[in-house]
Protein backbone atom coordinates (compact mmCIF):
# COMPACT_ATOMS: atom_id res chain seq x y z
CA UNK A 1 0.00 0.00 0.00
CA UNK A 2 1.67 3.18 -0.89
CA UNK A 3 0.56 7.13 0.25
CA UNK A 4 1.21 10.20 -0.65
CA UNK A 5 0.92 13.54 0.46
CA UNK A 6 0.49 14.74 -2.24
CA UNK A 7 4.25 16.17 -3.12
CA UNK A 8 6.67 13.60 -4.19
CA UNK A 9 6.89 12.19 -0.94
CA UNK A 10 5.52 8.83 -0.52
CA UNK A 11 5.10 5.89 1.82
CA UNK A 12 5.84 2.23 0.73
CA UNK A 13 6.90 -0.77 1.37
CA UNK A 14 10.79 -1.06 0.83
CA UNK A 15 11.86 -3.26 -2.51
CA UNK A 16 13.72 -6.49 -1.22
CA UNK A 17 16.93 -4.72 -2.74
CA UNK A 18 16.57 -1.47 -0.93
CA UNK A 19 15.89 -3.36 2.53
CA UNK A 20 19.42 -2.70 3.80
CA UNK A 21 18.98 0.77 3.11
CA UNK A 22 15.95 1.02 4.82
CA UNK A 23 17.53 -1.19 7.99
CA UNK A 24 20.41 1.24 8.03
CA UNK A 25 18.13 3.80 9.55
CA UNK A 26 17.26 1.57 12.48
CA UNK A 27 21.30 0.78 13.50
CA UNK A 28 21.03 1.97 16.73
CA UNK A 29 17.74 0.39 17.09
CA UNK A 30 16.65 -3.24 17.88
CA UNK A 31 14.23 -4.08 15.46
CA UNK A 32 11.61 -6.88 16.78
CA UNK A 33 12.23 -9.92 14.45
CA UNK A 34 8.54 -9.86 13.08
CA UNK A 35 8.12 -5.78 12.26
CA UNK A 36 7.10 -4.92 8.59
CA UNK A 37 8.91 -1.55 7.77
CA UNK A 38 7.68 1.41 5.58
CA UNK A 39 9.79 4.01 4.19
CA UNK A 40 8.76 7.83 3.30
CA UNK A 41 10.65 8.34 0.07
CA UNK A 42 11.52 11.71 -1.56
CA UNK A 43 11.61 11.37 -5.38
CA UNK A 44 13.35 14.50 -6.22
CA UNK A 45 15.96 15.93 -7.01
CA UNK A 46 16.92 12.13 -6.61
CA UNK A 47 15.11 9.70 -4.93
CA UNK A 48 16.42 9.03 -1.27
CA UNK A 49 14.77 7.78 2.05
CA UNK A 50 13.98 10.57 4.35
CA UNK A 51 12.28 8.49 7.63
CA UNK A 52 11.14 4.95 7.81
CA UNK A 53 8.88 3.02 10.33
CA UNK A 54 8.89 -0.24 11.97
CA UNK A 55 5.78 -1.79 13.46
CA UNK A 56 4.08 -4.63 14.81
CA UNK A 57 1.32 -5.83 16.14
CA UNK A 58 1.24 -6.58 20.32
CA UNK A 59 -2.14 -8.31 20.40
CA UNK A 60 -4.72 -5.85 19.86
CA UNK A 61 -2.17 -2.89 20.34
CA UNK A 62 -0.42 -1.68 17.35
CA UNK A 63 3.71 -0.85 18.32
CA UNK A 64 5.70 1.47 16.03
CA UNK A 65 9.57 2.87 16.41
CA UNK A 66 10.64 5.98 14.43
CA UNK A 67 13.74 6.39 12.46
CA UNK A 68 15.25 9.01 10.22
CA UNK A 69 18.69 10.26 8.75
CA UNK A 70 21.08 11.60 11.13
CA UNK A 71 20.80 15.22 12.07
CA UNK A 72 16.65 16.25 12.73
CA UNK A 73 13.53 14.61 12.46
CA UNK A 74 11.85 15.23 9.08
CA UNK A 75 8.64 16.13 10.45
CA UNK A 76 6.59 16.21 7.18
CA UNK A 77 7.92 12.59 6.25
CA UNK A 78 6.98 11.15 10.44
CA UNK A 79 3.82 12.73 10.20
CA UNK A 80 2.77 10.56 7.14
CA UNK A 81 4.30 7.80 8.27
CA UNK A 82 2.19 8.16 11.65
CA UNK A 83 -1.22 9.03 9.88
CA UNK A 84 -0.77 6.44 7.54
CA UNK A 85 -0.07 3.70 10.96
CA UNK A 86 -3.02 5.40 12.42
CA UNK A 87 -5.43 4.32 9.09
CA UNK A 88 -4.23 0.58 9.43
CA UNK A 89 -4.67 0.23 13.05
CA UNK A 90 -8.02 1.40 12.52
CA UNK A 91 -8.38 -0.80 9.74
CA UNK A 92 -7.32 -3.85 11.32
CA UNK A 93 -9.54 -3.40 14.27
CA UNK A 94 -6.31 -2.38 16.91
CA UNK A 95 -7.50 -1.02 20.01
CA UNK A 96 -4.52 1.88 20.31
CA UNK A 97 -1.37 2.88 18.54
CA UNK A 98 2.46 3.31 21.14
CA UNK A 99 5.48 4.07 20.72
CA UNK A 100 7.47 0.66 20.70
CA UNK A 101 10.01 1.85 23.43
CA UNK A 102 10.27 4.27 26.37
CA UNK A 103 11.50 7.98 25.80
CA UNK A 104 12.88 9.94 27.78
CA UNK A 105 11.75 13.57 28.43
CA UNK A 106 14.68 14.91 25.98
CA UNK A 107 13.20 13.07 23.08
CA UNK A 108 12.56 14.76 20.32
CA UNK A 109 10.28 12.45 18.88
CA UNK A 110 7.78 13.19 22.31
CA UNK A 111 6.76 16.50 20.28
CA UNK A 112 5.91 14.74 16.90
CA UNK A 113 3.84 12.17 18.69
CA UNK A 114 2.05 14.81 20.93
CA UNK A 115 1.12 16.53 17.57
CA UNK A 116 -0.73 13.55 16.52
CA UNK A 117 -2.33 13.08 19.93
CA UNK A 118 -0.45 10.48 22.08
CA UNK A 119 0.00 10.63 25.54
CA UNK A 120 1.78 9.24 28.22
CA UNK A 121 0.66 5.52 28.90
CA UNK A 122 2.85 5.24 32.12
CA UNK A 123 6.39 6.18 33.09
CA UNK A 124 9.42 3.86 34.41
CA UNK A 125 11.92 5.10 37.08
CA UNK A 126 15.55 4.51 35.72
CA UNK A 127 18.70 4.07 38.44
CA UNK A 128 22.41 4.04 37.63
CA UNK A 129 26.03 3.32 39.61
CA UNK A 130 29.31 2.39 38.15
CA UNK A 131 30.35 -0.74 37.18
CA UNK A 132 33.38 -1.04 39.79
CA UNK A 133 30.65 0.31 42.41
CA UNK A 134 27.80 -2.24 42.11
CA UNK A 135 30.41 -4.98 41.71
CA UNK A 136 32.07 -4.18 44.95
CA UNK A 137 28.94 -4.06 46.54
CA UNK A 138 27.49 -7.33 45.45
CA UNK A 139 31.00 -8.80 45.90
CA UNK A 140 30.61 -7.79 49.73
CA UNK A 141 26.86 -8.51 50.16
CA UNK A 142 27.28 -11.94 48.32
CA UNK A 143 30.08 -13.26 51.44
CA UNK A 144 27.87 -11.83 54.15
CA UNK A 145 24.92 -12.68 53.48
CA UNK A 146 25.46 -16.69 51.55
CA UNK A 147 25.12 -18.52 54.51
CA UNK A 148 21.83 -17.60 55.08
CA UNK A 149 20.54 -18.65 51.03
CA UNK A 150 18.45 -21.91 51.32
CA UNK A 151 20.86 -24.56 50.07
CA UNK A 152 17.66 -24.90 47.26
CA UNK A 153 18.19 -22.13 45.56
CA UNK A 154 20.30 -21.67 42.53
CA UNK A 155 20.68 -19.80 39.36
CA UNK A 156 21.31 -20.85 35.69
CA UNK A 157 22.24 -18.42 32.47
CA UNK A 158 19.46 -18.08 30.39
CA UNK A 159 21.22 -19.46 27.03
CA UNK A 160 20.29 -23.00 27.70
CA UNK A 161 16.33 -22.00 29.42
CA UNK A 162 13.79 -20.89 27.34
CA UNK A 163 11.92 -17.84 27.70
CA UNK A 164 8.85 -19.34 28.03
CA UNK A 165 10.09 -20.69 31.80
CA UNK A 166 9.75 -17.19 32.79
CA UNK A 167 7.00 -15.70 31.24
CA UNK A 168 4.36 -16.59 34.16
CA UNK A 169 6.74 -14.94 36.64
CA UNK A 170 7.38 -11.62 35.46
CA UNK A 171 3.82 -11.42 33.59
CA UNK A 172 2.06 -9.39 36.49
CA UNK A 173 4.55 -6.91 36.85
CA UNK A 174 4.32 -5.48 32.89
CA UNK A 175 8.08 -5.31 32.26
CA UNK A 176 8.16 -6.93 28.81
CA UNK A 177 5.34 -8.60 26.57
CA UNK A 178 5.97 -12.39 25.71
CA UNK A 179 6.92 -11.86 21.81
CA UNK A 180 9.79 -8.93 22.89
CA UNK A 181 10.93 -11.14 25.43
CA UNK A 182 11.39 -13.90 22.66
CA UNK A 183 13.14 -11.46 20.46
CA UNK A 184 15.61 -10.27 23.43
CA UNK A 185 16.47 -14.18 24.13
CA UNK A 186 17.46 -15.15 20.64
CA UNK A 187 21.51 -15.63 20.24
CA UNK A 188 21.39 -13.90 16.85
CA UNK A 189 19.92 -10.79 18.94
CA UNK A 190 22.47 -7.96 18.42
CA UNK A 191 20.84 -5.54 21.35
CA UNK A 192 19.71 -8.84 22.73
CA UNK A 193 20.00 -10.16 26.41
CA UNK A 194 23.59 -11.28 27.44
CA UNK A 195 22.89 -14.93 27.87
CA UNK A 196 25.57 -15.82 30.43
CA UNK A 197 25.16 -13.21 32.70
CA UNK A 198 21.39 -13.17 32.33
CA UNK A 199 20.05 -15.82 34.89
CA UNK A 200 17.36 -17.45 36.21
CA UNK A 201 16.55 -18.21 40.37
CA UNK A 202 15.41 -21.56 40.92
CA UNK A 203 13.99 -22.67 43.97
CA UNK A 204 15.19 -26.57 43.53
CA UNK A 205 13.64 -26.99 39.96
CA UNK A 206 10.92 -24.07 39.93
CA UNK A 207 11.83 -20.43 38.75
CA UNK A 208 11.05 -18.03 41.34
CA UNK A 209 13.33 -15.13 40.46
CA UNK A 210 15.47 -13.56 37.13
CA UNK A 211 17.64 -11.38 36.14
CA UNK A 212 17.86 -10.44 32.54
CA UNK A 213 20.25 -7.93 31.29
CA UNK A 214 21.86 -6.22 27.76
CA UNK A 215 24.27 -4.18 27.27
CA UNK A 216 24.42 -0.84 25.07
CA UNK A 217 27.65 0.98 24.61
CA UNK A 218 29.51 0.91 27.80
CA UNK A 219 26.43 0.03 30.04
CA UNK A 220 25.56 -3.04 31.45
CA UNK A 221 21.28 -2.63 31.60
CA UNK A 222 19.00 -4.45 33.61
CA UNK A 223 15.32 -4.29 31.87
CA UNK A 224 13.99 -7.36 34.26
CA UNK A 225 14.13 -8.06 37.76
CA UNK A 226 12.02 -10.24 39.38
CA UNK A 227 12.06 -12.28 42.97
CA UNK A 228 8.54 -13.86 43.63
CA UNK A 229 8.62 -14.98 47.21
CA UNK A 230 6.68 -13.46 49.96
CA UNK A 231 9.14 -13.22 52.58
CA UNK A 232 10.89 -9.76 52.30
CA UNK A 233 14.42 -10.98 53.95
CA UNK A 234 14.11 -14.18 51.16
CA UNK A 235 13.47 -11.72 48.78
CA UNK A 236 16.55 -9.62 49.23
CA UNK A 237 18.78 -12.86 49.34
CA UNK A 238 17.34 -13.62 46.22
CA UNK A 239 17.87 -10.60 44.69
CA UNK A 240 22.00 -10.84 46.18
CA UNK A 241 22.08 -14.32 44.55
CA UNK A 242 20.81 -12.75 41.03
CA UNK A 243 23.60 -9.95 41.16
CA UNK A 244 26.39 -11.70 42.28
CA UNK A 245 25.54 -14.61 39.31
CA UNK A 246 26.10 -11.57 37.41
CA UNK A 247 29.23 -10.08 39.53
CA UNK A 248 31.26 -13.66 39.45
CA UNK A 249 31.10 -13.63 35.38
CA UNK A 250 32.08 -10.46 35.07
CA UNK A 251 34.43 -7.90 36.78
CA UNK A 252 34.60 -4.52 36.29
CA UNK A 253 36.75 -2.60 33.13
CA UNK A 254 36.84 -3.55 29.71
CA UNK A 255 33.44 -2.46 27.44
CA UNK A 256 30.84 -2.24 30.80
CA UNK A 257 31.58 0.55 32.85
CA UNK A 258 27.93 1.38 33.93
CA UNK A 259 24.97 -0.70 35.59
CA UNK A 260 21.22 0.71 35.09
CA UNK A 261 18.29 -0.88 35.66
CA UNK A 262 14.53 0.35 35.34
CA UNK A 263 11.61 -0.11 38.33
CA UNK A 264 8.79 -2.00 36.76
CA UNK A 265 5.23 -0.72 37.44
CA UNK A 266 4.57 -2.38 40.54
CA UNK A 267 8.21 -2.12 41.81
CA UNK A 268 9.40 1.71 42.17
CA UNK A 269 9.50 1.93 45.83
CA UNK A 270 11.42 -1.58 46.53
CA UNK A 271 13.70 -0.64 43.42
CA UNK A 272 14.62 2.83 44.26
CA UNK A 273 15.74 1.50 48.22
CA UNK A 274 17.75 -0.97 46.14
CA UNK A 275 19.54 1.14 44.31
CA UNK A 276 20.40 3.38 47.05
CA UNK A 277 21.68 0.77 49.09
CA UNK A 278 23.72 -0.49 46.54
CA UNK A 279 25.26 3.68 46.04
CA UNK A 280 23.67 4.00 42.99
CA UNK A 281 21.76 6.87 41.83
CA UNK A 282 18.02 7.83 40.15
CA UNK A 283 18.10 9.33 36.73
CA UNK A 284 15.27 11.09 34.58
CA UNK A 285 12.14 8.70 34.37
CA UNK A 286 11.05 7.67 30.73
CA UNK A 287 7.99 7.30 29.34
CA UNK A 288 5.52 4.64 26.82
CA UNK A 289 3.13 6.99 24.74
CA UNK A 290 -0.02 5.99 23.11
CA UNK A 291 -3.15 6.60 21.53
CA UNK A 292 -6.76 5.03 21.42
CA UNK A 293 -8.05 4.40 18.05
CA UNK A 294 -11.86 5.51 17.82
CA UNK A 295 -13.34 3.35 14.79
CA UNK A 296 -16.75 3.97 13.52
CA UNK A 297 -18.49 1.90 15.51
CA UNK A 298 -17.76 3.43 18.33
Amino acid sequence: MNASSGTDLVIREPASSELGRAIYLFRNIRLRSKARILVAVRSHPVERFVAAVAWWPEGNVGCFQLASPPGSIRSEACDLLIDHLLEVARISGQKSLQYGELLADTSEWIALLKRHGFEQLRSERFFELTGPQSWTRTMETFEKYKASIPSGWHTKSIRHQTPEIIFDLIQPYRLMPLSELQDYWREDSALGFELDLSSILFDGARPIGTLLARQVQDALCVDVRVVRVENKLLSALGNILLFYHMAARKKPGGTIRRLQFRAGATEHRETASLALRMGGHEMPSRHIYYKPIITMAE
